[in-house]
């Protein structure tokens, strides 16, 4: 026998039965409650790569799959697996084309946006939040927003139960520095954010990986109970335990893009059998499966004409022509149009709700604002004593001046340091807005209002800590300007690396490309050469009228130097101080060459930097979304 296979026992006649373990699917067809029946008929998926060269990654697909089954997609890394399901979900990258027709009930397909519910292969959720919350929140963002809260708790309540998460309910998902739930319990938790809205169709990626043998067989028992409720579930599965395999109704085994089988997943060894390829005795079907048909690490030809083998096989099969038929019948004579999920809450309500979840997260994360303070704090205190107790001698008004630079370049630059957490977040507002809940001005909106608070007390404990151990000038209305300038560069520095977020593929080039516009924000805001002495092209117009920098630190002079007196004079040539001499905070503006600009206007133009760039990070997402539909 080809491959070295151990000799099986000849496979019973009839292995290509259409349906050799097909459930009654009449109960949930007769209630045309939201069901789904998909279906699928020659899908190429074209895959153009960034050198324009093209790629064929699924070569005429066709399968269909009905309620109350659950389907496998398996094959060898490469094969076109998660493609496949991608192109199902509606989720294919913009780089990607695909021909073939994809239905639901009959009916052109639509499922971007939340009109199915889509379990990506990593858990992407928010580990500050304990179980009964991720999906409390879930359930507030989808449900209507006139539904009772008790019965929204009772849905979420039924969802863990479902799952099997009673003993996690109150246990938190975990991070670095907070102890979670298991691997096994996260995925459970991923797929019951999608349960609250009761789904008829749900696609998982690859819902085992990085489990073990037990915990990948919980997950999926409890998704098999999923699909006895009229549900429609197709998952990628790598490489499943027979148990986890035998859970399965469906069988699509892929291999280079091709269908090497399609079909009842209980009768697959029946077709490989007639194939010469029987499974041998106590080993896993699928693990069988896949050594058959994977030509990365095995150095026979018996691989490739064992692919072709069963490819022919399977396209001379009825099942074959079957899948044809049914797809052809679905299109003459199409059922109800699939609807997911009921009304969703309003703008106002979800903004609402995702603020409260965004400040949660924010509270509890030590590493997003708290870790930060303390740095603050230290950074404060130390430059604070550095300029301790300045007087009003020339030497102290030119460490006046470099104070305040201080605070404009160096306390904002360290704004950088919430970029990762950031970057967290974002993740979370892609996989959940792709399931449709919530849009993208309720993110931008939310994630401003929840960060507003954090970064006030930041500004305020700031300014405690540097203000008056430094000795700066007095007053209630110089403090509160004080406060006010800097919370609003910080906003504003926290809204650039917002902008610069959806533009980049990671995090570290974020930090990069951050931290090289606020270097040159810093050279032309004035401090280091005055205005209008920087080279006027590029420097002088735009730079130092795009720069944060420039109008935070005019502010900050104005507030120290407006209005005040008795000020020490510059040395004389000779290098000593004429003792009679003094100046006003006006001559001394004039000579540092500072904006003629009145220190509020100053903040109100920080208020329109930081609006712009959220509105620039705003048309961004809003951009690639339409670019991704």
């Amino acid at each position: 026998m080809s491959n070295g296979m151990p000799p099986v026992a000849p496979s019973p006649p009839g292995w290509d039965d259409v349906e050799a373990n097909r459930k009654d699917v009449s109960s949930c067809l007769v209630k045309q409650d939201g069901t789904a029946t998909l279906a699928w008929r020659d899908l190429v998926v074209t895959v153009t790569d960034v050198k324009g060269n093209s790629h064929q990654i699924l070569k005429g697909i066709s399968g269909y799959v009905e309620p109350n089954h659950m389907m496998a997609i398996m094959g060898p890394s490469g094969c076109g697996k998660t493609t496949l399901l991608d192109a199902l979900a509606g989720r294919l990258a913009r780089t990607a084309q695909h021909t073939g027709d994809i239905r639901v009930n009959g009916h052109k397909s639509d499922l971007s946006f939340g009109k199915s519910a889509y379990v990506t292969q990593d858990d992407v959720l928010i580990g500050t939040l304990t179980v009964f919350e991720t999906i409390f929140y879930s359930a507030k963002l989808r449900l209507p927003q006139a539904m009772p809260m008790e019965e929204k708790v009772k849905i979420v309540d039924d969802v863990i139960k479902e799952l099997g998460l009673e003993s996690t309910r109150d246990t938190y998902i975990g991070t670095w520095h907070l102890r979670g739930v298991s691997g096994g319990q996260r995925r459970r938790v991923s797929i019951g954010n999608e349960l609250v809205i009761s789904p008829k169709l749900i696609f998982l990626d690859e819902p085992t990986s990085g489990l073990d043998s037990a915990a990948a067989y919980y997950v999926m028992a409890a998704v098999r109970r999923l699909a006895e409720h009229c549900r429609t579930v197709v998952s990628v599965i790598h490489q499943p335990s027979s148990e986890v395999f035998a859970l399965f109704d469906k069988l699509c085994l892929l291999s280079d893009g091709h269908v090497v089988y399609f079909g009842a997943a209980n009768r697959a060894a029946d077709f490989f059998a007639d194939a010469g390829l029987g499974v041998p005795m106590n080993r896993n079907p699928a693990d069988h499966f896949l050594h058959a048909i994977n030509r990365d690490f095995v150095e026979s030809e018996d691989v490739e004409a064992n692919i072709q083998r069963l490819v022919a096989q399977y396209k001379a099969s009825r099942i074959a022509a079957h899948v044809q038929d049914h797809v052809q019948a679905l299109e003459a004579a199409p059922g109800q149009v699939y609807v997911h999920g009921g009304e969703h809450p309003g703008f106002a309500y979800q903004t609402t709700v995702l603020t409260h979840r965004t400040f949660l997260n924010n509270l509890r994360n030590v590493g997003v604002f708290w870790m930060r303070l303390a740095m603050y704090v230290m950074l404060c205190l130390g430059v604070a004593f550095v300029y301790f107790q300045l007087d009003d001698a020339w030497k102290d008004v030119y460490s006046r001046a470099a104070l305040l630079f201080f605070v404009v370049a160096f306390l904002t630059f360290m704004s950088i340091a919430a970029f990762p957490a950031f970057i967290e977040d974002m993740k979370v507002f892609v996989r959940e807005r792709l399931n449709g809940y919530y849009g993208v001005l309720t993110f931008t909106v939310a994630n401003t209002l929840a960060s507003l608070p954090f970064i006030f007390l930041i500004a305020v404990v700031s300014t405690v800590c540097v203000y008056f151990i430094a000795g700066l000038r007095g007053g209630g209305e110089a403090v509160w300007y004080f406060i006010l300038n800097l919370f609003l560069a910080l906003v504003t520095v926290e809204s650039l690396m917002m902008a610069i977020a959806p533009l980049v593929p990671h995090y570290l080039m974020g930090i990069a490309a951050g931290a090289g516009i606020m270097g040159l924000y810093m050279i032309v805001c004035g401090f280091f050469q005055p205005l209008n002495s920087m080279p006027k092209p590029i420097f002088r117009y735009p730079l130092s009228y795009i720069s944060y920098h420039t109008f935070s630190f005019t502010g900050f002079m104005r507030n120290e130097f407006e209005g005040t007196f008795q000020w020490g004079c510059p040395p004389n040539m000779n290098g000593t101080v004429d003792p009679g001499c003094s100046m006003d905070g006006q001559a001394i503006l004039a000579y540092y060459e500072i904006m003629d600009i009145n220190k509020w206007v100053c903040l109100a133009i920080l208020a329109g930097m930081a609006l712009f760039y959220r509105t620039l990070f705003f048309g961004v997402l809003k951009y690639k979304e339409w670019k991704s539909k």
